[in-house]
Formats: C-alpha cells, sequence, structure tokens
C-alpha cells in the first residue's frame, strides 16, 4: 500500500499532512462506501496508484465520476471535504 496523503487545516492553525488510511478510515469508508478501505476504494476505479505523484495526476472528471457511481457524493472534492471535516472534527474532540 502506497502511502497518500492530503492536507487539512484546523482554525487557527496551519495545514497539517494526514494520511488518507487516517482521514478515509473503515468507519468513513463503511458510511459513505461499499468499501472497507481508501485502497479498496481506488482499485475498484480502476485506479492504479503506486506513488503520491501518480495520485496526484489522476484525471479529476474521472475520479469525479467514479465518486458518483460508489458513493453517496456527487465529487472528489465533495467527499475530501466531507472526510476532512470529520478528521477535523475528531481531531478538535481529543483536544
Amino acid at each position: 500500500m502506497v502511502k497518500i496523503k492530503g492536507y487539512y487545516q484546523l482554525p487557527g492553525r496551519l495545514p497539517q499532512a494526514v494520511d488518507f488510511e487516517e482521514l478515509f478510515d473503515r468507519s468513513f469508508m463503511r458510511r459513505f462506501t461499499h468499501c472497507r478501505s481508501f485502497e479498496r476504494f481506488l482499485a475498484g476505479g480502476h485506479f492504479r496508484v503506486r506513488s503520491q505523484a501518480e495520485f496526484e495526476a489522476l484525471p479529476e472528471e474521472e475520479m469525479d465520476a467514479y465518486v458518483r457511481r460508489a458513493t453517496r457524493f456527487g465529487s472528489w472534492k465533495e467527499m475530501l471535504d466531507t472526510a476532512t471535516d470529520l478528521y477535523a472534527r475528531r481531531q478538535l474532540l481529543r483536544e
């Protein structure tokens, strides 16, 4: 499994890197998709990702189309924003 990272920012703080396996945890994936992990989600869309750069180079329109078919979201951005918001809330509750 390739480690894919994104960034989130809590109010008043600097952006922080977060591993997508944490951002798209099992709870999120089970709630919003039919996959148990983000890795399986990508595989289900026939996206071959072996590096962060390959992930970032995925055509957004292809990712959007797959997200619409495989999730409750209308776009990749909506899925990512929702996961980021839920992750940020969990981080705030830990403080």
